[in-house]
């Protein structure tokens, strides 16, 4: 068998194959013998059909057989012999026939990854913004942990309800002809983004804590989400079968204890500080490398085979369905019917991304071995409160270990980038201005760290 190949384009090749007349008699004669053991034909015993009767019968049918037999390894051999990176099945553009004493040839397109070689990826320009936090935001985070730890206390002093209760009502009655009875609903009355209708909160406010059978009427704003009952009227019997009041800690050093957070509220809101800095330093560094991979493909515009775009774009349209999906089917209907097409240079350049730190890491001899597999395994389980054997165990039967070390030797490959790049630290941008390129959305200004520091 001969296999020549000519350059279509840098990520197709052309496949012109020629298989010689005795290979393809061998095929055939092959066929007609494992055919001749098994036919059954009336007036001839089985095993015994002559090859004439055969070859009248069968001859259209075997010589398709054996054409695709030839095509099918002529396919494997043009990629084991010329080392072809193939990333589609090849696309037959002339099949010959099959003729006596005549070799059989065809030609193909095949798809391939192509010659990569990353460029100018030392000393990319880099900005990230700087690592700040802020009392406020400091305070939101005690606050919400004073949130979590409310008691509901029995109410004195007063005998209606306010705005700091929680309370548990039945209700009877109709929204618009629907027939409603909740033998126990909570209601609280301090969240009127939680109530349970419209205009519910307001009008239990201010009513005795011991009401029975009080008539309370609603009327459903237009753009009320479930569309079937909006702008109708809701009419309703409730009694409060329990109230309490929501009782908030003081933020003192008590309160820093209960929480375990040090023994003084210094200490707690100096752990709340590092925790705060420890989730943005973590999206800092993901911003850092985004940017880096950013740069990169902007510096390597690499041809993109059509297959792997198609796969890429496939992949991201599921994904968006997925999504949409979620939010109920008639949401589906919001996606536009170009989205694929507006989705393709994304595609590309994500493709074309992931086809570079491929070859960046073949460059630098970047490796992934079984501890930093482990070491992943290990920190998913701690996360999960769960053995690491059983998240190694989830990740082989779902066929994810192979992902995993991917991924983990393009974190390397990023980490890379990131330490000989020129990385600038600059405020972040104001929010609808053009960033810097190289930047996660960051402004002009401010001060350099040497090459090389991450």
């Amino acid at each position: 068998m001969q296999v020549r190949i000519e350059d279509v384009s840098p990520v197709e090749k052309k496949l012109i194959v020629e298989v010689p007349w005795a290979t393809v008699n061998d095929k055939i004669s092959e066929m007609y013998r494992k055919l001749s053991k098994s036919v059954q034909l009336k007036g001839f015993r089985k095993g015994k059909v002559p090859l004439s009767v055969l070859q009248r019968m069968y001859s259209k049918h075997i010589k398709s057989d054996v054409t695709e037999q030839l095509v099918r390894e002529g396919f494997v051999a043009a990629a084991s012999e010329h080392e072809l990176d193939a990333v589609s099945e090849p696309r037959l553009e002339r099949l010959g026939e099959i003729e006596n004493g005549q070799p059989f040839s065809f030609e193909a397109i095949i798809e391939v990854k192509g010659q990569i070689e990353p460029k100018d990826y030392d000393g990319m320009p880099l900005t990230r913004r700087p690592l700040a936090v802020t009392e406020e935001e400091i305070d939101q985070v005690v606050e919400k942990m004073r949130q979590e730890h409310v008691e509901l206390l029995p109410i004195e002093g007063r005998d209606v309800t306010a705005r700091t209760d929680v309370i548990t009502i039945s209700l009877k009655g109709t929204i618009g002809e629907q027939e409603v009875e909740q033998p126990q609903m909570h209601v609280d009355l301090s969240a009127p983004d939680r109530e349970p209708l419209p205009g519910m909160v307001q009008a239990l406010l201010g009513l005795p804590l011991n009401v029975e059978d009080h008539k309370l009427e609603i009327t459903l704003p237009e753009d009320f989400q479930e569309s079937s009952v909006a702008g109708q009227k809701a009419s309703f019997s409730i009694s409060i079968r329990d109230a309490r009041a929501k009782h908030l800690p003081d933020i003192d050093d008590d309160f820093a204890k209960d929480v375990d957070r040090g023994e003084t509220v210094a200490e707690l809101r100096q752990s709340v500080r590092g925790d705060i800095e420890k989730q943005k330093q973590t999206q800092i560094d993901r911003e850092l490398r985004d940017a880096a991979l950013e740069e990169l493909v902007n510096r390597n515009q690499i041809p993109v085979a059509p297959a792997l775009v198609e796969r890429g774009l496939d992949f991201q349209l599921q994904r968006l369905q997925s999504m949409f999906g979620q939010l109920g089917p008639d949401s589906l209907g919001a996606l536009p019917p170009d989205v694929r097409e507006r989705m393709r240079p994304r595609a590309i350049d994500e493709i074309r991304g992931q086809l570079l730190l491929e070859a960046l890491a073949e460059k630098e001899s970047i490796e992934v071995g079984d501890a930093d597999v482990e070491q992943y395994i290990n920190e998913i389980a701690k996360m999960r409160d769960e053995s690491p054997a059983r998240v190694r165990a989830e990740l082989a039967r779902d066929g994810r270990l192979e992902s995993v070390a991917n991924q983990l030797r393009q974190d390397k490959v990023l980490e890379l980038l990131v330490s000989r790049a020129i990385v600038t630290e600059r405020e972040p941008a104001p929010e609808g201005s053009e960033a810097a390129p190289g930047s996660a959305g960051t402004a002009e200004s401010a001060e350099s760290t040497e090459p090389g520091a991450p």
